[in-house]
């Protein structure tokens, strides 16, 4: 089997892909399911480290239109991020410049008890760029290599077909 440009871009891409997947898998998250109240708050935290990139999932099992009001803070009750989840799932990131400890602070404006499923988490952004960057130059091939295939390519027309 002959290993063409094309070939490894695609096994570039696999690599990088793959490598993407298990950094992020692996990436430290805590998870809970709670049942607030109205107007009830639940309080989550989790030690991030320094220029990294968190993340909150929020998800409503019993989504009726009502959401729930969220806020991420820092260890001095700074606001990172704010929001209201109105939807049955939810996934925003955040920007952690400090490392320390950050909380997800959940406010439930619904007008009965509801369930949340939350999780908190790192996406461990310093080291899923070797990956992303191993992705990044198997799609440039993969763009080079389709690039050079179809500049060359030209569709035959008979001539009485052409008006």
């Amino acid at each position: 089997m002959k290993l063409t440009l094309f070939k490894i871009s695609i096994l570039l891409i696999i690599i990088g892909a793959s490598g993407t997947g298990v950094i992020f898998s692996e990436a430290e998250r805590v998870t809970d399911v709670i049942l607030l109240k109205q107007n009830e708050t639940y309080e989550m935290s989790m030690i991030f480290d320094a220029n990294d990139v968190g993340y909150h999932k929020v998800t409503i099992p019993e989504f009726e239109g009502q959401g729930v009001f969220y806020r991420i803070v820092d260890e001095n009750y700074d606001t990172v991020s704010k929001g209201i989840v109105e939807t049955k799932m939810s996934i925003k990131y955040f920007d952690v410049k400090e490392t320390g400890v950050h909380t997800i602070i959940m406010t439930n404006i619904a007008q009965e008890k509801m369930n949340y499923e939350v999780e908190i988490g790192s996406t461990n952004a310093s080291i899923i760029s070797i990956p992303a960057g191993v992705m990044f130059v198997g799609g440039l091939l993969l763009l080079f290599t389709s690039y050079m295939k179809l500049k060359n390519y030209r569709i035959e027309q008979p001539d009485e077909n052409i008006k």
